[in-house]
């Protein structure tokens, strides 16, 4: 059967309101919306990949690279083309960090706008685009697991030992090594939602709990240790992100359980959700134009700011997106996972 979870777009609504609000108003704890999205992404895409893999090496690379090509470039080439006019082409001149290294502008020191600083995790999810399917076309589903445990662990790691070889917070926040065991951790869930899914369905609302300890032990080591994601520090750079994963995973089991998730179906939420990677792109830019007439504490900006990056994205999506994504699933379809009985009744058909 084709399904679509469909309370994952809410999830998604849920994460781009969090990074709207950490932007507007450097609301605390914020910032983990982007989190949240790898997680949906290491998830999503491990679950494609392992659907396709079949196929012989180059149709399956093929299918896959397509489907993400003509989801993530049409509007990103959009994006660049509306900063250059409102902002000058003067950062064109180092374009090559555009084309899926965009997380490296901050540590080489290369100027560019400031609207585009949140292309950083967009580079993370593309480096992750260019290994993955690899691995998964490679390997069984048993041993995929066990190296998305790996990362999982390693990541961590890595950010205590590097700490000491940069000057600021800003590449253990933004460098894919850094950053992949949000992605592992999802493509880890993909794979027991494929091979145990009841006891996610089972067990997987007490992600609210698991949630809740995240964000306590955010508080107190906040408080207490001075941990925040700023800080810098091999303790901060530890344990501020691994509270941050445990947050999110709570959300995103919970949202898989489909225990209770009726605010996660709401249809504006999911609407929002459906049309985030657009709202993800254009938000920043949206706000510093407010910004720029109405000041940057206002709450006029943020509302402003807001409704246009909502029309905008609407737009975008039923004039730009959805019909070059319909015209690629007509030349090429691929079944999307059977939704269990508990969800068909929220289940429609998958567009990613």
């Amino acid at each position: 059967m084709n399904g679509r979870i469909t309370q994952l777009d809410g999830l998604r609504a849920i994460a781009i309101i969090a990074v709207f609000w950490h932007h507007a108003f450097e609301t605390k704890l914020a910032w983990m919306g982007v989190d949240l999205f790898f997680i949906l992404s290491g998830f999503l895409i491990t679950d494609i990949l392992i659907r396709s893999r079949n196929r012989r090496i180059l149709a399956y690379l093929g299918s896959f690279y397509g489907r993400r090509i003509r989801r993530i470039l049409p509007p990103y080439f959009l994006l660049l083309g509306i900063t250059c006019v409102l902002f000058g082409a003067w950062w064109l001149k180092s374009w090559y960090y555009y084309l899926g290294f965009m997380n490296l502008l901050p540590i080489t020191h290369v100027k560019f706008p400031d609207s585009l600083a949140i292309l950083w995790s967009l580079a993370v999810e593309e480096q992750f685009y260019i290994v993955w399917p690899f691995i998964v076309f490679s390997f069984s589903e048993r041993w995929i697991a066990r190296l998305a445990i790996f990362l999982v662990v390693l990541a961590p790691l890595l950010r205590w030992f590097c700490t000491p070889l940069f000057s600021d917070y800003v590449p253990i926040y933004s460098e894919t090594p850094f950053r992949m065991d949000l992605l592992a951790i999802g493509a880890l869930v993909s794979i027991v939602w494929r091979k145990r899914r009841t006891l996610i369905e089972t067990y997987g609302r007490y992600g609210i709990l698991l949630s809740a300890g995240g964000l306590a032990g955010t508080v107190f080591f906040s408080h207490f240790a001075h941990v925040k994601r700023t800080a810098h520090t091999p303790v901060s750079n530890f344990l501020a992100y691994e509270f941050s994963l445990v947050i999110c995973l709570g959300l995103f089991v919970w949202a898989l359980s489909g225990w209770r998730v009726g605010v996660l179906q709401f249809k504006p939420l999911q609407y929002i959700g459906r049309i985030s990677y657009s709202l993800y792109l254009i938000h920043l830019t949206t706000l510093m134009i407010c910004w720029k007439y109405f000041g940057n504490d206002s709450y006029t900006s943020a509302a402003l700011a807001s409704l246009i990056a909502f029309v905008y994205a609407a737009l975008s999506w039923k004039y730009f997106e959805q019909p070059i994504i319909t015209s690629g699933h007509r030349a090429q379809p691929i079944l999307v996972p059977t939704v269990s009985p508990g969800l068909r009744a929220t289940a429609m058909r998958a567009r990613l």
